[in-house]
């Protein structure tokens, strides 16, 4: 299954940022991608690095492109992960949107909300961010939970073959040592569940986490160019476990308590 990975600069305008992913839909398409996936709040802009403030969003505006955008991946059949800021009632979440070629729509939120986060979103949805494309298990998260390997653990238990991590980690200043520790977590999140990674960062400023693709031995088998708008391929194969992996497989079903297939061990207490 072949993946495309967005990243660019976002605008406040939101009809620029709506234009982008559309030819990246296109392009994608082109390139005999199955997927494209995009950085966090790619079609929203995230405050306030990006945007000043959700209230700067129009949402009618947002709600017109968002159904273009629904439209044009059912003529592509391309799946879509769409960063963005939605609205539910009167509250905003920070979510993916998973846009199926069938036209359905899934919203994974982002639950590590701290800071600026948690004074302004909120979670509106229950979805476990994970979908099943052409037989194979993907999962999503959202930037900060990179930082908690629970998160990570939640789609190990549901056998998640590749997760997506949607970002946007940017900074006015280039911060080595930050960069650094992000790559640092993508490579542990991969190895201690077994899965393939994919990290997609906006570019708008200097870039303090990568679009990457690490497999499951924390590999990193592509890294996009840094600060450079750019959609990068990758063509996934599900493979059996090696020695190493078939290892960190048991006993990380021992520790969490689950069956070699990655069911949940239930014990029988006696009288």
């Amino acid at each position: 299954m072949k993946f495309a990975l967005l990243q660019f600069p976002v605008s406040a305008q939101s009809s620029e940022n709506h234009a982008q992913i559309k030819r990246a839909l296109c392009e994608a398409k082109r390139g005999g991608a199955d997927v494209l996936v995009t950085q966090e709040c790619a079609l929203s802009g995230y405050p306030p690095i990006e945007i000043d403030a959700v209230a700067d969003i129009d949402f009618e505006l947002q709600y017109v492109a968002f159904n273009q955008i629904v439209d044009l991946v059912q003529e592509t059949q391309v799946t879509l992960f769409l960063g963005l800021i939605r609205k539910f009632g009167d509250k905003v979440a920070n979510s993916v949107a998973i846009i199926k070629p069938s036209g359905e729509v899934y919203y994974y939120d982002k639950r590590a909300l701290w800071g600026w986060d948690a004074e302004n979103f909120n979670v509106g949805s229950d979805f476990n961010g994970v979908v099943e494309i052409q037989g194979i298990k993907v999962g999503v998260r959202i930037c900060y939970e990179i930082r908690f390997p629970e998160y990570f653990r939640e789609l190990y238990k549901e056998q998640v073959d590749v997760a997506i991590v949607s970002l946007c980690d940017v900074q006015q200043k280039f911060d080595a040592n930050r960069y650094s520790i992000i790559k640092s977590h993508l490579v542990t999140r991969a190895i201690e569940n077994v899965f393939t990674v994919m990290s997609i960062n906006s570019t708008t400023f200097e870039q303090t986490a990568p679009t990457a693709v690490i497999d499951k031995q924390g590999n990193f088998v592509v890294e996009a160019e840094r600060n450079k708008t750019s959609i990068t391929y990758f063509n996934y194969e599900k493979t059996e476990h090696g020695f190493g992996t078939k290892g960190c497989v048991t006993y990380s079903n021992k520790l969490l308590g689950l069956k070699p297939n990655g069911t949940k061990l239930y014990y029988q207490r006696s009288c």
